[in-house]
Order: structure tokens, then sequence, then C-alpha cells
């Protein structure tokens, strides 16, 4: 999801305009990556990224749903090995399932909770785009 930044705000000029709707939001700097805006929002964190002159939207899960997606994953690849070495292969380890189960997790998020996505991201739209003076 992108919002474009019409204004060319700057992300803490953003982030001045998202503290003021959503009191919780944080202005935080990633270990190996730029700042980002985290916006609690119900039970996970919305993430603002300045990208290109528009602002990315993306969200972390709660913590359950990663954890469900990653040990659905290596339950299926358990399952997967077994079957192609006709014995017990127990998949315990390797990125390939973790990164598969996180994202098959946030995309079955993403797609249950559709209607609070897009009401953050109008929300979050109308914040960037308006004047300080106007909201």
């Amino acid at each position: 999801m992108n919002i474009t930044n019409s204004q060319t705000k700057t992300l803490e000029q953003i982030f001045g305009d998202i503290q003021r709707y959503y009191p919780n939001a944080k202005l935080k700097k990633q270990f190996l990556g730029p700042q980002v805006i985290m916006v609690p929002y119900r039970n996970f964190h919305f993430l603002l990224r300045n990208k290109n002159g528009n602002l990315k939207v993306d969200f972390t899960p709660p913590a359950l749903w990663i954890l469900g997606g990653i040990l659905g994953s290596f339950a299926l690849f358990t399952l997967i090995y077994s079957i192609l070495f006709q014995q017990l292969m127990v998949s315990i380890g390797g990125a390939i399932p973790m990164v598969l189960g996180l994202l098959v997790a946030k995309e079955i998020f993403r797609s249950t909770h559709k209607s609070e996505f897009e009401a953050f991201q109008s929300e979050a739209n109308v914040l960037v785009n308006t004047a300080p003076g106007n909201l």
C-alpha cells in the first residue's frame, strides 16, 4: 500500500501530524534501515516508510499469527519431506520455512482484516496530504 506525499513533507513532519491523531505513534530508527513511523492500531502495528517521495504502508501482525505461520510451515515442510523420503524427516531449521510461514501469515492476516487496512490507509492519506492547520 502506498500513500502519495503530495506536499513533500519530511518523515518528522508527517510524524507530528500522525502523533496528534494517534498519540502512541513512535518515530523509530530501524537497526539497519531508515526511520519508520510505528502506529499501534488495535492488535498490530502499521509501519510508514518514506520511499521515493511516497509513503509505503506495511504492518506487523500479532505475535501469535507469526508464530502460527512459522509453526505451520515447519509442519508442512516436515510432511512434504516425510512423503518425499518415505520416512519421518522433521524440518526444524532453515530459513525457507520461516520466511514462507511469515509471508503466508501476513497475507492471511491482511486478507482477514482488509477493512481495517483500508480505514487506516484512508486516515493516513488524509493526515499526510492535509495542511497541518486544517486537521
